[in-house]
């Protein structure tokens, strides 16, 4: 090993020693961030917890498959480890996290109406087909899935590196990331309207399912799905 990859090395583990966040919790941007991304975040895991209590039952007009659960539990965790990512400034990697997250998440929401879907590698097809089905070509879910898409869209610009401004620039490379506002902000934009599309989706497709939830998780859930849609989801299966 030559003097300069061991010192480096050294410098690294004694990074890791001292590495904490704690300073960060003083910052009132970082706070708002994270207050509000794990706000989106706990709606999230708390209809996850809910819905697969439901796995298989068929007494529901919509019933979630053992392999609908095991890809919406993994978009879930992508949303998870994206929102933990920005803790440490990988912001890029918070992106591409969310990416994935809505890829994970439209397998695990229409599998029961495309069979194949889980098999599907090009996003192109998988908007394509999805967006066929009849249940998309209208109403509050037509509106959310192209919301969704124009998402995935932008997202795309962070994974090919379309311009400079989705670039990480030379200044930009130190030793390690550190939290940044305007990035933080971008990443949480995303964070919260997907997770908030994400649950308005599932509680309209499940909404039979939602209104047996215990009810101070549904009071979790309505409050993190979006404003115009809560109403119907509250009134459907009344």
């Amino acid at each position: 090993m030559s003097r300069e990859i061991h010192n480096d090395f050294a410098t690294l583990k004694a990074f890791l020693l001292e590495y904490k966040l704690s300073h960060l919790i003083v910052n009132e941007s970082f706070n708002t961030f994270i207050s509000q991304q794990h706000k989106r975040y706990f709606s999230y895991l708390t209809f996850i917890a809910e819905i697969q209590n439901y796995v298989g039952i068929t007494d529901y007009c919509n019933v979630v498959s053992t392999t609908q659960i095991t890809f919406l539990k993994e978009s879930c965790s992508d949303a998870g480890i994206s929102f933990f990512s920005t803790f440490h400034g990988s912001y890029k990697s918070s992106k591409l996290l969310l990416r994935s997250s809505i890829e994970t998440f439209f397998k695990g929401y229409f599998l029961d109406l495309i069979a194949d879907l889980d098999k599907e590698s090009s996003m192109y097809e998988l908007f394509k087909r999805i967006k066929a089905l009849p249940c998309c070509s209208a109403g509050p879910t037509k509106l959310l899935i192209e919301g969704i898409h124009g998402k995935y869209k932008l997202l795309c610009q962070d994974v090919h590196t379309a311009t400079n401004l989705n670039m990480v620039n030379l200044s930009a490379l130190n030793y390690f990331p550190s939290f940044d506002k305007d990035e933080a902000k971008k990443v949480s934009d995303f964070s919260l309207s997907l997770i908030s599309s994400y649950l308005t989706l599932l509680s309209l497709k499940y909404n039979e399912q939602f209104h047996a939830f215990h009810f101070k998780n549904r009071k979790i859930i309505i409050n993190s799905i979006q404003r115009d849609y809560r109403p119907i989801i509250n009134n459907v299966a009344d």
